[in-house]
């Protein structure tokens, strides 16, 4: 593979998006797993503590995958 100059402050994951390179965060397997493990603390709530929860996690501007 030939080297490609490019300047400072060039987003590199564009050309590696072209090339076929998907984070992981975007990949579905990824997120089923984060998902999972952010709804543990949840199991044991019943339907109030479920809903203090998720205001606290509002709250604290926590970013859940839904």
């Amino acid at each position: 593979m030939q080297y490609i100059w490019t300047p400072p402050g060039t987003d590199i994951t564009i050309r590696w998006r072209n090339m076929g390179w998907v984070p992981p965060s975007e990949l579905p397997e990824y997120q089923a797993k984060w998902k999972f493990y952010q709804e543990l603390p949840m199991r044991k709530l019943d339907e109030q503590g479920r809903k203090v929860y998720e205001e606290l996690m509002r709250k604290n501007k926590v970013a859940r995958i839904k």
